[in-house]
């Protein structure tokens, strides 16, 4: 069972967004904001007391290299807090990962990564005054340590298969509103148009259906969750069909046309 925290002491977020990143939803330094205060208000019922924001950082950077993750390890201290949102956010590497958490363990941090984890903390603070055998083996540690080596493994592969699917320029095409692949996201249409000897698909916007979106974001940022998303997109609009799960795909999804202003 995962030791209960008796003391809490400063609350931090760690956001992350790369230049290319930029482009995607769900990664965006609002939306994480968004969700860790959101994380925080329901578990603690207080505030984020600061954020430590690396804009335009890639997460291949080390974390003692980066300046606003450097400015955290620097903050912390006993009984502090950090969440971040998902194990990519802090870093891509596996071995960067592994390397500070028995760090932050020895400090006494609690970590979470609230999107990824909800409110099971991946690092806790090492129990104090054991010995002898009790003190060589932790089951709840042993699992995450498992958990985490697989998890960042898996992201490393992600991160380079995103790498090299994108490295001929598509990720600029999308950021420009063209298709990469795949259906139409909701919201969008696909049209075909000629660029020299290549043809391109642009997603065009759909009205009806961008003034849907528009409430979705909307009352994301003010910290809605995707049922009661769902449940005032339904009210708001006529006809509308919309469930927890069409709502979280939507919220979740990589590459969506040109990002609609909330």
């Amino acid at each position: 069972m995962i030791r209960p925290i008796k003391q809490v002491n400063n609350i931090y977020g760690y956001i992350r967004v790369s230049t290319k990143e930029q482009v995607r939803s769900g990664v965006s330094l609002e939306q994480q904001k968004d969700l860790i205060n959101e994380f925080v208000k329901n578990k603690y019922n207080r505030p984020v007391d600061d954020f430590f924001i690396d804009d335009g950082v890639s997460g291949t950077v080390p974390i003692l290299e980066r300046p606003a993750s450097r400015d955290l390890t620097d903050n912390i201290d006993r009984c502090d807090v950090v969440v971040s949102t998902r194990l990519d956010r802090l870093s891509r590497s596996s071995n960067d990962l592994l390397n500070i958490i028995p760090v932050l363990e020895e400090i006494g941090i609690t970590l979470f990564f609230c999107e990824q984890f909800g409110d099971v903390p991946i690092v806790y603070p090492k129990a104090e005054n054991k010995k002898g055998l009790r003190a060589g083996f932790d089951m709840n540690e042993m699992a995450n340590k498992i958990m985490l080596m697989v998890l960042s493994a898996v992201a490393e592969i992600e991160h380079a298969t995103i790498k090299s699917r994108f490295g001929d320029g598509k990720v600029d095409w999308a950021s420009r509103g063209y298709s990469i692949g795949g259906s139409a996201p909701y919201g969008y249409e696909k049209v075909a148009e000629k660029h020299g000897n290549k043809t391109r698909t642009r997603l065009v916007e759909i009205p009806e259906e961008q003034a849907v979106l528009k409430t979705i974001y909307r009352l994301r940022g003010r910290g809605l969750g995707p049922k009661r998303i769902a449940n005032q997109v339904n009210s708001l609009h006529e006809g509308a069909e919309f469930s927890y799960s069409k709502v979280r795909r939507i919220l979740d999804r990589k590459f969506q046309g040109v990002q609609t202003a909330a």
